[in-house]
């Protein structure tokens, strides 16, 4: 990478607005660079009319009266340039290229170098061009016309470029990770052109339409910005080295290490003495930081506490730049209320809007049975719902357990199920013989009985998807009590699921007494949601949360790995952090 371009990557990453709502606005005092162009660049453009047509064959057609504005709108340079240079849409474009390292991305993806090389250029030729008159003789090189057209050619791909990898991310969602059933959101960038073009829109506008607008992801650029700033400023962050496991009232050199990385992240105040004993407010500052990173919160510092504490910068950069390409694969449109679920989290949200209105800890599918991430509506709770067992488990588990213990399936009130003549009837246990269990696959269904053994506990959350996941009670709560929960088949296994139906009840409209009737009937039933409810299956190790605090999980599924690569290979901000910190 070349020299100037690593300085503009790093002016970029160290700009003051975290957000295009900020960060595009016109700045009153643009760079040097930019700000000889703008004062230089004079003469109309009068080569490009009929653009728009060129850019977007399909956009609607204008009338006579809308014509006539395009029309002397491209005389006059376009949404680029003006009679007195170039517009605000240039400066903020150029803005925004810069602060793409915000949001993971490589400003030289867009083409700021040449962007940059063309405004000299045309700096050089308005200076050229005054000179020759003065003269009164011809200016040598390309015509002051042909680089403002230049100009606004790069500046037409430069934006449609970032358009498209802030709105939909800049790998393929379900070619970089397994269990992923989303497809990333299609940006019309020929229509958000079109709307810079006929001056509907700003370059700020139009970009801030095609990204993200949740809150989580404007404090994952916000995060960014500082880490990148940290990288510039040359920080290093302390680091532990002897791999000793250190407690309460031990005194360790690495202790002393601890408690600077600790005042760093604000789990220990700025005055904190830096001494080599492992003190009790030390340990309640570790057990914070565990938390934050989802580890055991026991005050001890193990291999995998120093491990976090041991996170780079660069580590950090890495981490936010998936979640922030991963935000950019969700839906627009979460929905006002909605259930948020992040698998690597084992945690289910109720939000409506920004407010988390509950919160409930959660058991989500083991490595062998991945929870997939997709998102769908939640249409009906179904409670004492009986369980139709999948194949794979009755294969695989339940008659494994019948043949070692002969009874097993009735005690646990599973039922056996036969289709005849396109009806399904069940089949008394004592016809099922010793040959049946050695049949493979098991020539019945299983269905076991709703109640208090049944699998799904007592109610379950459907929201209708074709890879049978859904919310669900269970009977086993030891799960709930550990710091990694992932047991399950696949579905999430509920701590309070009385409280999630009571909640979602009540949001649709349901008094009291059918809340409680609903909870109380012992028979089979359902209840259905007049409300869809969106619920979105998330695969998140890394956001900042509503206080502004980095919260990390372990990548349980080993999906960062691949979409890392991905990314590394696909020339954004990743793709350079290799590069020393003085030059990037």
């Amino acid at each position: 990478m070349q020299k100037n371009t690593n300085v503009w990557l790093l002016a970029g990453a160290i700009a003051a607005a975290c957000f295009f709502n900020n960060a595009l606005a016109a700045d009153p005092e643009p760079r040097s660079e930019v700000q000889s162009f703008l004062d230089a660049s004079k003469a109309a453009d009068s080569t490009q009319s009929g653009r728009l047509e060129s850019i977007n064959q399909d956009a609607p057609s204008l009338s006579p009266r809308q014509s006539r504005k395009q029309l002397q709108l491209l005389a006059n340079g376009g949404p680029w340039l003006n009679n007195r240079g170039t517009s605000g849409n240039s400066r903020q474009l150029i803005r925004a290229i810069q602060n793409a390292a915000h949001h993971g991305l490589n400003p030289e993806s867009y083409g700021l170098d040449k962007i940059l090389r063309t405004v000299e250029s045309l700096n050089n030729s308005n200076r050229a061009s005054i000179r020759a008159s003065s003269l009164q003789q011809p200016a040598a090189g390309r015509s002051n016309e042909q680089l403002r057209s230049d100009l606004s050619a790069q500046m037409d791909q430069s934006f449609v470029q970032l358009a498209t990898h802030l709105g939909q991310g800049v790998v393929d969602p379900r070619a970089t990770q397994r269990m992923l059933f989303r497809d990333a959101p299609q940006i019309d960038t020929a229509a958000l052109l079109d709307s810079i073009w006929s001056r509907q829109a700003s370059v700020s506008a139009a970009l801030n339409t095609a990204m993200p607008a949740s809150a989580e992801y404007r404090r994952l650029t916000t995060h960014m910005r500082n880490l990148l700033t940290e990288r510039a400023a040359g920080t290093v962050r302390p680091t532990l080295r002897q791999p000793v496991t250190l407690s309460a009232s031990m005194s360790h050199k690495d202790v002393m290490t601890i408690k600077q990385r600790l005042v760093e992240t604000r789990e220990l105040p700025l005055n904190t003495p830096i001494t080599p004993l492992f003190d009790s407010q030390l340990t309640i500052a570790l057990q914070q930081f565990q938390k934050r990173h989802g580890l055991l919160p026991d005050g001890h510092v193990g291999r995998m506490t120093r491990e976090a504490l041991n996170r780079s910068i660069d580590d950090e950069i890495q981490a936010v730049a998936l979640s922030l390409e991963r935000w950019r694969w969700m839906p627009r449109e979460l929905g006002q209320k909605h259930l948020f679920i992040n698998i690597p989290d084992y945690r289910v949200e109720f939000r409506d809007g920004q407010e988390i209105k509950m919160s409930m800890v959660s058991v989500m599918g083991s490595e062998d049975h991945k929870t997939p991430a997709f998102s769908r509506d939640m249409s009906y709770m179904e409670f004492n719902p009986t369980w139709t067992v999948p194949e794979s488990i009755t294969n695989s588990e339940l008659i494994p357990l019948e043949m070692r213990n002969p009874g097993y399936l009735v005690s646990r009130q599973f039922e056996f199920l036969q289709r005849v003549n396109n009806h399904v009837v069940v089949i008394a246990p004592e016809s099922v013989t010793a040959a049946d269990y050695q049949t493979k696959p098991f020539p019945y269904t299983l269905r076991q009985r709703g109640g208090p053994i049944n699998a799904l506990g007592r109610m379950k959350f459907m929201m209708p998807n074709p890879y049978a996941i859904y919310l669900h009670d269970t009977p086993e709560k030891q799960h709930f009590s550990f710091n990694q929960r992932a047991y399950s088949h696949g579905c999430i296994r509920l701590s309070d699921p009385d409280a999630l139906a009571t909640l979602l009840m009540k949001e649709d409209g349901y008094s009291a007494k059918e809340i409680r009737k609903a909870l109380s009937d012992p028979e089979t039933h359902r209840v259905r949601l007049r409300t869809h409810i969106p619920t979105h299956l998330t695969y998140m190790t890394t956001w900042i949360d509503a206080d502004g605090d980095l919260q990390q999980r372990a990548d349980v599924y080993h999906h960062d790995a691949a979409l890392l690569i991905a990314l590394q290979t696909s020339d954004t901000l990743l793709s350079i952090l290799n590069q020393p910190i003085a030059t990037l």
